[in-house]
Formats: C-alpha cells, structure tokens, sequence
C-alpha cells in the first residue's frame, strides 16, 4: 500500500481532553516560610481509584509537590500549574477525610511531608443548613508560569466554606498557620477556603494530543473544541494565502466558555495561531461571588493571556510542533486584596 500524501495526511494537534475530580478544597497560606498554598483533591472512580491527594506549593520556587494515597490512578500531565511540577509522593494520609455535600464540608487530613513536617487541616462548616452552590471557572491558568495547555477547571458546585461554630485548624509542623481571607467577613461570613465538588479539567490543545474535538467522561462530562470554519491542514495553504476563523470551547451545556480566533498563514513554514479574545463571562452566581468577580477582573480576563501558535515546515515533511504562551503574566490584585 502506498503511504499517504502528506499534503492531506499532516493534521493540527487540536484537541480537548477531560478529566474529572470528585470534590476539592483550596486555599491560600500568608507569611509562611515553605508553602504559599494547599490544595486537597478526592477521587471515586473506576479511572482514579478511590482516595485524595494533597497539593503543597513552594514558596522558594512556586513549583507544587503533590503528596498522594496509595492506590490512585493520576495522569501527573494535568498538575504543571503554578510554576509547574515539583516532587511527586505516595505517602499514607491518615485520616483522609474530604467529603462535601449539600449540608455542608468536613476535611480531616493528616500527613509527613517529604522532611517530616506534619501537615495538619480540620474544616466543618455543617451546620444544619443547606449549603447555596455555583458553577465557577477556577482561576487555575492565571498563576500558571509555562503553559503546556489552556486548562479551564469547571466547577459544577463552588461555594466557600462558611463561618460557624467551629473554626478551621491548619499547622504545619505544630504551628498555626494564617490563611487568606476575603474583606467584609461580617458581611458574607465565609471563610477563604475555596470548596467545590464534580469539576471536569478540560484541557485545550495539550502539548501531547490525546483527545478529541469532542471529549466526554464519567456521566454527563462532557465538552467540545468548535471551529468555525476549521482551519486548513497545514500542506492545504495557498502560497501567500491567509485564512481566519473562530473557536470557542463549550463545557457542559454552557457555550462559549472561552472563545476566539484562529489565523493561519506562511509558507514554507505554515503558522496556525489561536488567540483567546473573550474570557469567562461569569452568570448566576450569589452576590458575593459577583462581588469578588467584579472587583477582581482576572477571575474574567486570564484566558484572554494565553495564545497559542503551531508551526509546520513543509521542507520538513509538514512537521509540525506547537506550544502555548502567556501573552501577559502579572501580578494581579488578588494577594493583596486577600492578605
């Protein structure tokens, strides 16, 4: 059999992948010497296993050190987040308690870290009350340094954990630690601990394509990479023609997650660029959480700081390599407001 045309064969790595968390429970650390943040993640399926992990993020390098259960399943290409990846462990956590229900939030988590400080986190927020849940696109990719995809991490049932009775406890080795707090406490009684249950990580043109235009997972997980029209396989551009278009990714029946353009020019090397020009565009969420997005705009505008851009040599066979970008990584205000 003869082997394929290139001109036809050679396609762009577009792609959505989705992976799914069962719940999670995040939050900021000030003024301490090794970690800045702390993020808990639960699983309870057949890809994951059952269990949690903890993420611990480093304050000398802002890489993440992920500490997980025996027994869990992890794809680790999904946690280069912050400055990307640190160290990797399976340790045992015990008591591993992560569990979020519409009455309200229970962690229970206890570990060594890798010098042998013990990481202690208590938070009970059930108080006999019906917790009021959101869906909420994590701010994840705003802190990411070296994006190898755009990762938009859905939360299906957001909320910060509520003032009651009991108030959370974290130590590290011992020591109580002070973690981020929101203004106007009196007034929205939450703590700045981010809770949430059934998120779906969808990831945009990862660096190593594995999935397709149209990615589904456990359940009703789902969402699809929309082209309009497609852009041209790389050997199909005219010499000297330049051809646009949009794009826009749907996650679950919300359309238009995060959208933008396509342009795709040049020969001998053809140059596919995807530019994300429309953000989240945040919808029925409680006052407070539209209060935090309206004062803090990057929990809107971080996609639209991401471009990528694919590249295939047409002397070289139509090979072609892509990567992502930041177009614009600044500090934004959202330390200091929760200092």
């Amino acid at each position: 059999m003869a082997n394929p045309d290139p001109v036809h064969a050679v396609q762009w790595p577009l792609s959505v992948h989705l992976e799914t968390i069962d719940a999670m429970v995040n939050f900021e650390i000030h003024n301490h010497p090794v970690y800045t943040g702390v993020e808990v993640q639960s699983f309870d399926d057949e890809a994951h296993g059952t269990g949690v992990l903890v993420l611990m993020c480093r304050a000398d390098n802002g890489k993440v050190d992920v500490y997980q259960q025996p027994g869990l399943t992890i794809d680790r290409s999904g946690y280069g987040i912050a400055a990307g990846l640190g160290d990797w462990f399976t340790v045992d956590i015990s008591p591993a308690v992560l569990e979020v229900s519409d009455s309200g939030v229970h962690v229970d988590i206890k570990f060594d870290d890798k010098i042998g400080r013990a990481i202690e986190i208590q938070v009970d927020d059930r108080n006999g009350k019906r917790r009021c849940t959101a869906e909420f696109l994590a701010p994840v990719g705003a802190e990411i340094e070296h994006p190898t995809e755009l990762m938009l991490v859905w939360m299906r049932r957001f909320d910060l954990v509520r003032q009651t009775g009991i108030d959370p406890v974290v130590r590290i080795d011992g020591e109580s630690i002070r973690i981020g707090r929101l203004p106007g406490r009196w007034m929205h009684r939450r703590h700045l601990i981010k809770v949430a249950s059934d998120l779906w990580i969808v990831s945009v043109n990862p660096d190593e394509s594995k999935g397709t235009l149209d990615a589904h997972g456990p359940g009703e997980a789902n969402a699809q990479l929309h082209l309009s029209p497609p852009p041209p396989a790389p050997g199909m551009l005219k010499p000297g023609e330049v051809l646009t278009g949009k794009w826009s990714v749907s996650i679950g029946d919300h359309a238009d997650v995060v959208s933008g353009t396509w342009k795709c020019a040049g020969t001998p090397v053809v140059a596919l660029t995807f530019a994300v020009t429309r953000g989240w565009q945040p919808r029925q969420l409680p006052l407070f959480m539209r209060v935090v997005t309206t004062v803090l705009p990057m929990f809107r505008r971080w996609p639209t700081t991401y471009m990528w851009e694919a590249r295939a040599d047409v002397r070289d066979g139509y090979k072609v390599e892509a990567t992502w970008r930041r177009t614009v990584h600044k500090k934004n205000l959202y330390t200091k407001v929760t200092s």
